[in-house]
């Protein structure tokens, strides 16, 4: 009877330590997939090593620019957004 308890016991130790296992990785899958928000808005494309443009007044952008400026845009500044919203030469 002794053989059939211990038999009995290492099943059921057995048994526990696969569901801790599998309740280990499924409580972990989700977090796997998980990553970082996306940014708004989004950083500017330009590098360190590339001069900013500087844009002296909204004729200048309009001239040289297809259209307003955004904030994070190169050459944006608050000098050139009247209004505060975020578009500069609208």
């Amino acid at each position: 009877m002794n053989r059939t308890k211990s038999r009995l016991a290492r099943s059921v130790s057995a048994g526990l330590a696969g569901a801790a296992v599998a309740t280990t990785l499924l409580l972990a899958a989700p977090m796997a997939g998980a990553r970082e928000p996306d940014v708004w808005p989004p950083k500017p494309s330009t590098s360190e090593s590339e001069p900013r443009p500087y844009y002296v007044n909204c004729t200048q952008v309009q001239r040289e620019e297809s259209g307003p400026l955004l904030a994070g845009q190169p050459g944006y500044r608050p000098g050139l957004d009247k209004d505060g919203n975020g578009i500069a030469c609208d």
